[in-house]
């Protein structure tokens, strides 16, 4: 029994070897040395995609709250907007009022007109700076926008050369 366990084994080992050689001769351990270089490659690149993938669900976050803003902004010009209405509103009602006191020349009247028009002064100055900071804030958004675009600009043109040269 001993010597049968013995011949298989020499027989196994001798089978082994003809095919390691078989393998060198045909080339094949180059062969598994380049699977195994391009798993390696492909471990790179997938964590490259996965790496790729969250920075642009991160920019798409940073899209979403830049059109929050702006949606933010439409809204406070819109609101802007308004106030200089009425104000405007306010200011044709103050003219017809000086032109019925022009006709009437009631002395009381003019002290009441008088108030009034030192109020719709203070609502134009408060209006005005008002007008003031979100001229500041649009300017310095747009700004921003335009440095965002002018980036992503320069990083397409980067990228568009990089695909002609493929």
């Amino acid at each position: 029994m001993f010597r049968w366990t013995f011949a298989l084994a020499v027989c196994a080992s001798l089978f082994v070897g003809l095919r390691a050689s078989q393998a060198e001769d045909h080339g094949h351990a180059e062969m598994e040395k380049e699977h195994a270089a391009a798993h390696k490659e492909h471990d790179a690149w997938a964590a490259d995609h996965s790496r790729w993938r969250v920075e642009h669900l991160r920019a798409l976050a940073m899209l979403a709250k830049l059109q929050a803003r702006i949606l933010e902004h439409e809204a406070v010009l819109e609101q802007h907007a308004y106030h200089i209405r009425a104000h405007e509103d306010h200011m044709v009602h103050h003219d017809e009022e000086i032109s019925a006191h022009e006709k009437s020349g009631d002395a009381e009247n003019h002290d009441q007109l008088t108030a009034a028009h030192k109020k719709f002064l203070a609502e134009h100055q408060r209006l005005a700076a008002i007008h003031h900071q979100l001229h500041g804030n649009h300017d310095a958004f747009m700004k921003q926008l335009k440095q965002l675009f002018a980036a992503d600009k320069h990083a397409h043109d980067n990228h568009s050369h990089e695909k002609s040269e493929e």
